[in-house]
């Protein structure tokens, strides 16, 4: 009589070269795929995005040139679609200056930036628009307007750069 043995436990053999064909990447994160549970996975971003999951409010009534915020992409409301050659307003972030340290990158305006970027923003590379920055969320207090350029700090004097909370495209490029 011949007794198979069988490992204890919930021993997996190691994949072989030809079994990695076999393996499908839904197999590889289920968590991130499955909806009947919330996963983990799916609320854990890094702090520095400008999301609102980060304290972020954007500005849902955004509205530029031909441009403007939807909130879905069919069915609720028809959206009358741009045929013109557009560049979207973009612009990417910097909390130290000189191009160093957390960035992030975005297209939406917002009325405040969140608890991370909050009066953080030391540097910044302006892609395409014209963007206003302003002292205080909700487009408040003093504010500033910068066009397409790498800016390695906020002030060309000596200045509080990290001044910013709020920002919004106000022209196209």
């Amino acid at each position: 009589m011949s007794v198979e043995s069988k490992p204890k436990g919930n021993h997996t053999p190691p994949l072989q070269k030809n079994d990695v064909d076999q393996i499908s990447l839904l197999d590889s994160f289920p968590a991130v795929c499955s909806n009947t549970e919330k996963s983990p996975l799916m609320t854990q971003i890094p702090k520095t995005e400008l999301s609102p999951d980060n304290g972020c409010i954007i500005d849902t009534k955004w509205k530029l040139g031909p441009l403007s915020y939807h909130a879905s992409a069919a069915g609720k409301v028809a959206v009358p679609l741009v045929t013109e050659v557009i560049r979207l307003p973009e612009l990417v972030v910097y909390d130290h200056i000189g191009f160093k340290g957390a960035y992030a990158r975005t297209n939406l305006s917002f009325h405040y930036i969140g608890d991370f970027w909050n009066d953080r923003i030391s540097c910044l590379i302006v892609v395409s628009g014209v963007w206003r920055f302003y002292r205080d969320e909700y487009y408040k207090g003093d504010y500033w307007d910068l066009g397409p350029g790498f800016y390695e700090s906020f002030f060309a004097k000596k200045g509080p750069d990290d001044v910013v909370s709020s920002f919004q495209a106000i022209a196209l490029t």
